[in-house]
């Protein structure tokens, strides 16, 4: 009696329970670009899996697929006759920039759908869904980097610290995954600046103390695609700026003159008077803060006589000349450091010597101004 009261209720649950057949599902893709009548790879469907001869039969109502969905019309059924799946081939050129993907379904016609034209606007009588199709676009290396705004232009300090970054550049790509990976490069080559090839970013790697032209290359962005594209050049020009020697004080009748003295150059021995550089404290070691080049002779020693290299915040290269920042500067603790370097000919004709005073600071506009003094 108690199975017979539980019958109806055990009856129903079941029938609640009875899940809806899926339809089997297949993937495929087809790169961008290419010609109608291209095959999407990676999809065949069988036609055991089906069961069309079931729903149609094999008389003048054999079955017949038709897709359906959004940009079915790109693709087109076709059946391989030997091996017995279903295929789809491309009937138009697909650009994965406007679509990346199509989800469709193979839809079953009894006979009726056979020879229609895909211009028929009215929908084909479809007996039911026998799969579900998805199709991914794939990415070719079709378009070419391009840099966002315009051409760069310049001025830097020459005093300014080796690795700093002066300028970021970037660039665009349509396409996706590697061949939108780009690694930018700087030409001419040039000793002064490089071009980070992940970021862009611009970096002043070697002194340009005392140069008066205009440094100018072009940076270019490449992708990783293959084959790989490169953008077009973009202009990019540096003036270095030199800050001009602090003004002397002339006292003559009716007041005080000042008089400014021309922009020098920085190599210190072109002069006698004293050059004046403007450099921040927090300038990175190994910095070239000054170049003792050119010199009168043709081949010079450089030495640093006092203090010594231990206690000393900069060191001097002996053959090229650089003087370069050694440990970190602090302007409250050191506000000045002066250095004595020996420039000696190596041929034993002449000898020069060079005071470096470091971190000056002076009352007139707060600048913090170094001196050079050769005898």
């Amino acid at each position: 009696m108690i199975w017979v009261a539980f019958l109806p209720f055990l009856v129903l649950c079941a029938h609640g329970n009875r899940t809806v057949e899926q339809v089997p599902f297949f993937h495929g893709h087809v790169f961008e670009n290419s010609s109608p009548g291209s095959r999407v790879n990676g999809l065949s469907v069988p036609l055991k899996r089906l069961n069309s001869e079931r729903l149609c039969g094999t008389g003048e109502l054999a079955a017949h697929f038709k897709l359906l969905g959004d940009g079915s019309v790109n693709f087109r059924v076709f059946a391989h006759n030997t091996r017995g799946h279903i295929l789809l081939k491309t009937s138009a050129v697909l650009d994965r920039e406007e679509r990346g993907e199509y989800a469709l379904s193979l839809g079953l016609c009894c006979g009726q759908c056979a020879g229609l034209s895909r211009e028929v606007e009215e929908q084909s009588p479809v007996v039911t869904e026998v799969a579900s199709i998805k199709v991914d676009v794939l990415d070719t290396n079709d378009h070419q980097p391009t840099f966002t705004g315009n051409d760069v232009k310049l001025s830097l300090d020459d005093a300014t610290a080796l690795r700093t970054a002066i300028y970021t550049v970037t660039a665009r790509d349509g396409d996706s995954g590697k061949n939108a990976e780009l690694i930018y490069f700087a030409l001419p080559r040039n000793g002064s600046f490089y071009a980070v090839p992940k970021t862009g970013d611009i970096l002043l790697v070697d002194s340009i103390l005392g140069l008066d032209e205009p440094i100018k290359f072009k940076v270019f962005a490449r992708d990783r695609g293959w084959p790989p594209r490169t953008s077009q050049g973009k202009d990019v020009e540096i003036n270095p700026r030199q800050w001009p020697v602090a003004p002397s004080l002339n006292t003559q009748q009716g007041g005080l003159q000042i008089k400014v003295p021309a922009r020098r150059s920085r190599s210190v021995l072109e002069s006698d008077s004293p050059v004046l550089i403007n450099v921040s404290e927090d300038a990175g070691i190994g910095s070239v803060v000054m170049n003792l080049n050119p010199v009168r002779f043709q081949a010079a020693a450089f030495e640093l006589v006092e203090p010594d290299a231990e206690s000393s915040p900069v060191s001097v290269s002996r053959d090229s000349g650089d003087i370069v920042i050694s440990r970190k500067l602090d302007r409250e603790t050191e506000p000045l450091v002066e250095i004595s370097v020996k420039v000696q000919d190596k041929r034993g004709e002449r000898t020069r010597v060079c005071v470096f005073e470091r971190e000056r600071e002076r009352e007139r506009g707060g600048e913090r101004e170094r001196a050079i003094r050769c005898a």
